[in-house]
Parts: C-alpha cells; sequence; structure tokens
C-alpha cells in the first residue's frame, strides 16, 4: 500500500479494522463519518512513520 498510496492518510475505526483512504484527509474524514457517524478514529499517513515530516 505505502508504494501506490505514499503519504496519503489512512483513517482506521478501531472496533472494526474498517479502514478509508485518499490524499486529502477532509475526503477520508467525509468517507469514514458517512460510514461511522460521532466515532473515534485514528488517523495516520501511509509512509514509514505514520505522519508527515518530522518533528
Amino acid at each position: 500500500m505505502i508504494q501506490e498510496h505514499y503519504d496519503w492518510f489512512i483513517i482506521i475505526e478501531p472496533d472494526s479494522g474498517e479502514y478509508f483512504i485518499d490524499e486529502d484527509k477532509k475526503v477520508a474524514l467525509a468517507k469514514y463519518r458517512s460510514q461511522h457517524p460521532g466515532k473515534k478514529c485514528i488517523i495516520m499517513r501511509i509512509n514509514e512513520t505514520g505522519t508527515c515530516g518530522t518533528i
């Protein structure tokens, strides 16, 4: 997945493990919220660290 979608956002619903990916964070969140309204999620980037950039 990392080679096809490098630095895209992945949003994971922790209870089901279902995930949504998109290169735009707002689009990925909209996909997630349409299936899991009001639920908490985990948002990461698809890359070596799970984040974008360094601290």
